[in-house]
């Protein structure tokens, strides 16, 4: 089963929950935290967290003092207990912090669907989706490059080796029902995906190695701040 937590930033509430959620992460994570110069910035990074290890000890029946976080080599983040079939991922942007978890590798991106020089497609993007990208119009070719740029990273999250896999060496077409085919590249093992939209404003993708409807789950401030109750 894979889940998928949301909660929609509040920039006032999530002042007022910063030092309780600061409690529960490592001094190193806290430490990273404090660097951000925009509070913003501080607050979408250490609730990525917080979302991930509410949903780990909520799922695994682990405490927080259990929840010991690393990274493999091309920087995604893990669970450092190799005795726990434990998989997530986190993403935030705009005014979403979003983590997926469950039993296999997955990955998530949220992004807020900002004005873009769509030039950057043609550099990054295979093709035919830089042919699909170009014939569309008005407000329509702006989305359309978002779904695919949360696809391109849900997938490259999910694999686990980032940057390193080419993003014109896979691709997506996005059918006018929103059913996603993935091309994807030599030799990669099947992946499933979910395209759909935090918001009017925010694309989300996820990508799963397990074909099964994915459950979404989105928190408010209030439930988060009793969820919290439960990392003592």
């Amino acid at each position: 089963m894979i889940e998928v937590y949301m909660l929609r930033l509040d920039e006032r509430k999530a002042a007022a929950l910063y030092p309780d959620m600061l409690k529960y992460v490592s001094e190193s994570k806290q430490e990273a935290v404090r660097r951000f110069r925009r509070p913003i910035d501080a607050y979408r990074s250490l609730t990525g967290e917080i979302l991930a290890r509410l949903a780990i000890s909520k799922r695994w029946q682990l405490s927080n003092n259990e929840l010991s976080f690393c990274k493999n080599e091309f920087g995604k983040p893990l669970l450092d207990n190799a005795a726990i079939d434990c998989e997530f991922n986190v993403s935030h942007s705009g005014d979403w912090v979003v983590c997926a978890f469950g039993d296999c590798p997955v990955g998530i991106d949220v992004e807020l669907m900002k004005p873009q020089d769509l030039s950057i497609a043609e550099r990054f993007f295979a093709p035919v989706e830089y042919e699909m990208l170009m014939s569309l119009a008005g407000n329509r070719q702006l989305t359309y490059f978002y779904q695919l740029w949360t696809l391109k990273e849900s997938y490259i999250k999910a694999v686990g080796k980032g940057m390193s896999i080419p993003l014109d060496s896979f691709s997506f077409l996005i059918k006018e029902d929103g059913e996603v085919a993935a091309s994807l590249e030599a030799g990669a093992s099947a992946a499933y995906f979910t395209q759909t939209f935090a918001d009017d404003d925010h694309a989300l993708a996820l990508c799963t190695f397990q074909q099964t409807e994915p459950i979404f789950k989105e928190l408010d401030y209030e439930e988060l701040e009793s969820l919290l109750s439960m990392l003592h």
